[in-house]
């Protein structure tokens, strides 16, 4: 007999466009990769079912658009929001300076919830110009864990999400 979820979590990805956000999702969800990309409209979402340790959780993982033009409605997803992924891209040095507006707006939208920070792209290591010392800086920061992940390959895809599900559930547990 298959095991009953124990909770049920919403969690957030974020980012810049372009950044991996759809093919994080697709990769951990439907073990799919598409080359071609195409800009999230509005908000999507996909479920799967995850054990951690003993737990058995049943994550609601939302996709949002990260356009400028949608961020006046972005609000509205945050609420009971129980994780953030902020995805950046580790070709583009811009999408991590673009991370400190993207914490801003979690903090703001969903107040204290466990954050992740995802650096994509580790497959792309020719074009890679992000340091991992400039990494850190961003994880003392703001405290939170850092993965890396590729979405083409699958790379440390399983383990963004099962640690953000384990700090969800230490959360909850303290």
């Amino acid at each position: 007999m298959a095991k009953q979820p124990y909770y049920e979590f919403k969690i957030l990805l974020v980012g810049d466009p372009a950044v991996g956000k759809t093919s994080i999702i697709l990769k951990y969800v439907e073990n799919r990769f598409e080359r071609e990309y195409k800009a999230s409209i509005g908000v999507d979402f996909a479920y799967k079912i995850v054990e951690v340790g003993e737990k058995v959780s049943r994550l609601i993982i939302w996709d949002i658009a990260s356009q400028e033009r949608f961020a006046p409605y972005r609000s509205s997803f945050y609420k009971q929001t129980d994780g953030a992924m902020i995805v950046f891209d580790l070709t583009r040095t811009d999408t991590l300076e673009a991370v400190e507006a993207w914490m801003r707006e979690v903090k703001e939208n969903a107040g204290d919830v466990v954050v992740l920070i995802v650096g994509n792209k580790v497959d792309a290591k020719k074009k890679r110009v992000v340091k991992e010392v400039d990494i850190e800086s961003w994880i003392e920061r703001y405290g939170c864990k850092y993965v890396e992940t590729s979405a083409m390959s699958g790379e440390g895809i399983d383990e963004a999400f099962e640690t953000i599900t384990q700090a969800i559930i230490d959360k909850l547990e303290l």
